[in-house]
């Protein structure tokens, strides 16, 4: 029961007393006060309500001086004249005004008062009813602020606020629709929202508003579409409805939505496609090119190199003759690295080089690949040492082709760059399961600001080195890459004048000693084949003259063809111990050729195919493969590859066999 609340007794009092007591009860509960002035005496009567409202005790004798000055100095004046016409002229007002309680607190009051006239018609009192409305004021004023503030952000924020009826019919939509969509608010109120969107879009957009109609509290994905502006462009739009939900009888009356503009981002994803798309055409055009540029080169070199390589077995050259013919040689040697060089690195930048570690005893490796470059070293007067930790184990599991290209690629730039003195190969441990490998020097040095350049792509430390020594400067970058490729690392200590100290590090984990071959396995003499009838497919005559000077020796018989369709034409009509396979030809190429000998191989005979070509990418390789050839053999071609891939086909056609597809990738 509320404190100070009247006990009423209706069996003890009377009518009177108990409607006073149902009064009081009602201002406490309220919050009301009453007052009654006298006009005459200007004595003034107040309720117990009116006394809590002033936060004075009941029962002391009210004043109106007292009273009235208690109001808020802004509002005095006001009350003051509204009581002072109403006492002269009985004119009834309202009023809200400011007080300040006894405890020194503000309230807000409102006040309403009406004239009480005598029996002339003069006023005879002012009666008002005063109302504590200081929490309703603070709610209103929270209220204001907070709709302010949500109108602030509707009207001015670059997002649309957007509502709809059950019908889909929009019944409000924030300001910012205008700098979006060119159309006022005004003008979509009322209209469908479902009419405004793409028609591609409205399906998706419909099936949004129902799950968000279906799962009341919770926010539909995301969905995004078009609309169209007024000026005719297209805007993209970014939506997440909710249920909108009545919050006296919660009941779902319609779906609310904070809609984004998002033509520019849309605007930035396809921007990004395109370039995804131009950055794979490019890939793909760098790739035809690598291709394209590595046959070009190949083609010729095969002419140069394996010409040179027959006229250098011819006995009792001229002595000019021979120099002449090294020349040639070297300068094909050089320019195939070129080729390789170009084609290495490609691979590694497109994530394309695939290592296989095998077991590799390391004294013997490393001993004999810097062999190879011991003539070069000393044609310069330079002394060339290898050693190797003998605390290091006799297998090793490693990549040995790779391993001797960075290998020879560090000793070669040291035989290269030094004029004098010694170059010095050290391979110890480096850490568990980890090998490192340093070669010194004692020529000019690396200045410390350009070794950082030196693993760059195309970079030399000098141009004038550069004219002087030759190279792609693709070496040392093809080198990290295989290094990273390996989970190793590589560096170089140097200074001006002190020589260069380049090494690197890689994983060798212990290995098995591989089991000794089988005597099928030794290497076979390479006139211990019988001799093949041989056909050879070849669109340029200087390749099929060179197939033949190279094996013709041997006692293999021939015949040729110079296009892929007449490559099938023959194999059709005779019979062929082996087929070498140019790839690029005009017309029907080695493919398309190698296809249609496999779709019409009759009585189970299945021709050995080993394409012969220039095309050394491992894409083309696999192509090979999946046409139904069974090996690959580079070009430039090197005679003793040659040799052994006839002996390993030219026997293997036989009736009734049919060898397996094991294709093998040959480098020059």
């Amino acid at each position: 029961m509320i404190e100070d609340c009247w006990t009423l007794d209706t069996q003890a009092q009377g009518p009177v007393m108990e409607s006073q007591g149902w009064a009081r009860l009602a201002e406490q509960i309220a919050g009301l006060g009453y007052w009654r002035l006298d006009v005459a005496s200007s004595s003034i009567t107040w309720s117990e309500g009116l006394f809590r409202i002033y936060g004075l005790p009941v029962g002391a004798p009210p004043d109106l001086e007292a009273a009235m000055a208690r109001i808020h100095p802004d509002d005095s004046d006001n009350a003051n004249a509204q009581l002072r016409r109403a006492m002269d002229d009985g004119v009834d007002y309202s009023s809200k005004v400011r007080l300040r309680r006894q405890d020194g607190s503000w309230r807000t009051l409102v006040n309403r008062s009406t004239c009480q006239r005598d029996g002339p018609g003069r006023v005879s009192a002012v009666v008002g009813v005063v109302m504590d409305v200081t929490e309703m004021e603070m709610a209103n004023e929270a209220l204001r602020v907070s709709e302010a503030r949500y109108r602030l952000l509707a009207e001015n924020g670059n997002d649309l606020i957007v509502q709809t009826n059950l019908k889909g019919q929009l019944t409000y939509i924030s300001p910012s629709v205008m700098s979006a969509t060119g159309h006022s608010p005004e003008e979509l109120v009322g209209a469908e929202l479902i009419e405004m969107i793409h028609p591609e879009d409205a399906a998706v957009l419909r099936n949004s508003f129902l799950h968000a109609l279906k799962h009341p509290g919770a926010a539909a994905p995301c969905v995004e579409y078009r609309v169209e502006h007024r000026d005719g462009r297209t805007v993209w739009l970014e939506a997440r409805p909710t249920a909108q939900i009545d919050p006296a009888s919660g009941v779902v009356v319609g779906v609310t939505d904070v809609v984004r503009v998002i033509t520019e981002r849309k605007g930035l994803e396809q921007e990004l496609r395109d370039k995804c798309d131009e950055a794979q055409a490019a890939t793909l055009a760098k790739a035809q090119f690598l291709a394209n540029m590595s046959h070009e080169i190949r083609t010729p070199l095969t002419a140069i190199m394996g010409f040179s390589g027959l006229l250098a077995g011819i006995p009792d050259l001229p002595t000019a003759a021979d120099d002449y013919l090294k020349r040639i040689r070297t300068a094909g040697d050089q320019l195939l690295d070129v080729v390789n060089d170009v084609l290495d690195f490609s691979k590694l930048d497109d994530g394309q080089m695939v290592l296989d570690p095998q077991p590799l005893e390391p004294a013997a490796f490393f001993v004999e690949t810097v062999g190879l470059l011991s003539a070069q070293a000393a044609s310069k007067g330079l002394a060339l040492q290898t050693i190797v930790d003998a605390r290091i184990g006799a297998w090793v599991l490693a990549d040995g082709a790779r391993l001797r290209q960075v290998l020879l690629n560090l000793v070669g730039n040291a035989v290269k760059f030094t004029r004098e003195g010694a170059i010095k190969v050290s391979v110890g441990h480096h850490c568990q399961g980890q090998l490192k490998i340093a070669v010194s020097d004692t020529g000019p040095g690396i200045a410390p600001d350009q070794q950082a350049r030196l693993f760059e792509r195309f970079s030399q430390v000098d141009g004038s080195i550069s004219r002087d020594h030759g190279g792609t400067g693709l070496g040392l970058a093809i080198s990290k890459g295989l290094v990273d490729l390996m989970g190793g690392e590589i560096g170089v200590d140097s200074a001006i004048g002190q020589g260069a100290l380049f090494w690197f590090t890689f994983p060798a984990p212990p290995a098995d000693a591989p089991a000794p071959a089988g005597a099928s396995d030794g290497a076979a003499s390479p006139l211990a084949a019988s001799p093949a009838h041989i056909l050879i497919v070849d669109d340029v005559a200087i390749n099929r003259q060179l197939v033949r000077a190279m094996l013709e020796p041997l006692g293999h018989t021939f015949e040729e063809a110079d296009s892929g369709a007449q490559g099938v034409q023959a194999a059709m009509q005779r019979s062929f111990d082996l087929i070498l396979m140019d790839l690029q030809m005009p017309g029907m190429d080695g493919m398309d050729a190698a296809r249609a000998i496999r779709a019409n191989a009759a009585g189970g005979r299945r021709t050995p195919i080993v394409a012969l070509s220039a095309n050394v990418l491992a894409a083309q390789i696999a192509a090979c493969h999946a046409a139904g050839m069974d090996d690959h053999l580079a070009k430039p071609i090197v005679p003793a590859a040659l040799v052994a891939t006839v002996n390993k086909w030219a026997t293997a056609g036989a009736p009734g066999e049919t060898p397996g597809a094991a294709l093998e990738i040959r480098s020059a």
